[in-house]
């Protein structure tokens, strides 16, 4: 039923009985106000879709509670509220909240997701800390965070016990430093922090990181030197770090050998 030009109505109620129903994609469809309570009784759901809605109000707390869901689509909504605390659908893999009004912290009970791959929840109001048992996620590949209110650190684990693609925390209030194991897994390609008041020196694992393509850590705190290695990184093609305090001590020679081992022609903002 997805992308179907409707004229706008209210979600309906009655799909909340097809109990045996595991797959429910209707994105685009034009549906307004809320999801009820009830779609927690379609308890065999695997897959639900209902992003690029106008739907609002808060997120039931029975959608998380359903067991066996491993993906669920929000983004792009009108929702307000705090995401339901209690967390059951153990089996997670993609979860995305995007572009809504959600407020208040990320639930202590999304540290037990050990299946969840991504984690987008961009374009919020979200604040407080984000809890260091998010770095803990075994199957974690990418986070997106960015423009919300988060404070604190970043969960100092991250990329430390997952094989982990891309971070996205840029536009938030975070500090302290940017974590040391982000490339453990060998496949990182993004990392943008942009527009924090994170500090310290940038990690000399980075320039280890052969698979990153774009490094966004602009208008931050860092200081001291850029990693020497971070130049020979093959891939990079994007690498933004103005307004930093780093002690710049780069020659012609770096960024030739830069130019020419990057397999395309690299962009370098200071």
């Amino acid at each position: 039923m997805a992308y179907n030009n409707f004229l706008p109505s209210r979600f309906p109620v009655e799909f909340t009985r097809l109990k045996k129903l595991t797959y429910l994609w209707m994105t685009s469809t034009n549906f307004i106000g809320q999801i009820p309570e009830s779609i927690g009784n379609v308890t065999e759901l695997r897959h639900l879709d209902l992003a690029w809605n106008n739907l609002n109000g808060w997120i039931p707390n029975s959608i998380f509670l359903l067991n066996k869901l491993e993906h669920l689509y929000l983004y792009d909504n009108k929702f307000s509220g705090e995401i339901p605390r209690r967390i059951e659908c153990l089996s997670m893999n993609k979860l995305d909240l995007s572009i809504n009004n959600l407020t208040g912290t990320i639930p202590e009970d999304f540290g037990k997701l050990n299946n969840l791959e991504y984690l987008f929840m961009y374009y919020n109001r979200l604040s407080g800390e984000i809890q260091a048992n998010i770095g803990r996620l075994p199957a974690l590949k990418d986070i997106r965070l960015f423009n919300n209110d988060f404070t604190g650190v970043l969960p100092p684990e991250l990329g430390l016990h997952s094989k982990l693609k891309s971070i996205e925390f840029a536009n938030n209030r975070l500090t302290g430093n940017l974590p040391a194991h982000l490339c453990a897994g060998g496949v990182l390609t993004g990392v943008s922090v942009s527009s924090n008041n994170l500090r310290g020196e940038v990690p000399s694992s980075l320039g280890n990181c052969n698979s990153l393509t774009d490094v966004l850590i602009q208008n931050n705190e860092f200081s001291g030197e850029i990693p020497a290695n971070l130049w020979s990184v093959s891939n990079l093609t994007i690498l933004i770090i103005s307004n930093n305090s780093f002690f710049w001590k780069a020659s012609q020679q770096i960024f030739l050998e830069f130019k020419t081992t990057a397999n395309q022609q690299p962009q370098v903002f200071r």
